[in-house]
């Protein structure tokens, strides 16, 4: 059921968009469910749908608001988040690619827009959402800035383990991606295993429904990508 919200509200503000929705791609747990390849119980419901733009000054950015306002979206400034609106009863985080000055920064969220996918809703909507390496990326940059030294505790983490345990194909992806971020992807996951906590901030967000706890497996696949990856 809340993989049927999530998406229901990603339809909604892709067409709330207009012609707005070209320029965005949709970042965020709320786009969780669409990087799974295999079918799923349970996807984790978000309270808000995060999209990225590439904003290359403030005067781009006070013309990106103003068309924003002029469509029906409206400034979220009870929640004291610059980069929060209101369409629909749903919130919006639209947050440009690089601009600390929002309070929010993530690194990889420039290349990440560049290197972006189109993804099919359905027969007649396709959004653009990131490639599962750069999700990955942009989900360790955040758990190592708010997620508190605590894997069980994090819905970054959470969505990490997500993909590593419902998108088959993502040890391909992780083959083929921009040498930059499977770097980055080798030297974090890397820091993780050499983590104590590691299986138990794994095993406490795993599938449990009528097949075996996949922890030992995620660990496994993990390892052998690392070594892989390392050898070469």
């Amino acid at each position: 059921m809340s993989n049927h919200t999530n998406i229901v509200r990603i339809k909604a503000v892709n067409n709330a968009l207009r012609e707005l929705r070209d320029h965005v791609v949709f970042v965020g747990g709320a786009t969780i469910s669409l990087y799974a390849d295999r079918p799923v119980l349970e996807v984790r419901p978000t309270d808000d749908i995060d999209v990225i733009v590439e904003i290359l000054d403030y005067k781009q950015r006070q013309k990106l608001e103003e068309r924003l306002r002029a469509i029906g979206f409206s400034n979220d400034v009870e929640s004291g988040v610059i980069c929060r609106f209101k369409i629909r009863g749903i919130t919006v985080d639209i947050m440009p690619t690089d601009d600390p000055s929002i309070g929010f920064h993530n690194k990889w969220y420039p290349k990440g827009y560049e290197h972006a996918e189109n993804y099919t809703l359905d027969n007649d909507q396709t959004i653009r959402i990131l490639t599962a390496p750069y999700f990955l990326a942009t989900k360790l940059e955040a758990f190592k800035g708010r997620g508190g030294g605590d894997g069980r505790l994090s819905h970054d983490f959470e969505d990490i383990v997500f993909v590593l345990e419902n998108r088959e194909k993502l040890w391909e992806d992780l083959e083929t991606c921009d040498d930059g971020v499977k770097a980055y992807l080798v030297a974090e996951f890397s820091a993780l295993m050499d983590n104590p906590h590691i299986y138990e901030w794994i095993d406490s967000h795993v599938e449990r429904g009528n097949i075996r706890p996949q922890t030992s497996t995620i660990i496994d696949n993990i390892k052998t990508w690392l070594d892989k990856s390392i050898d070469n």
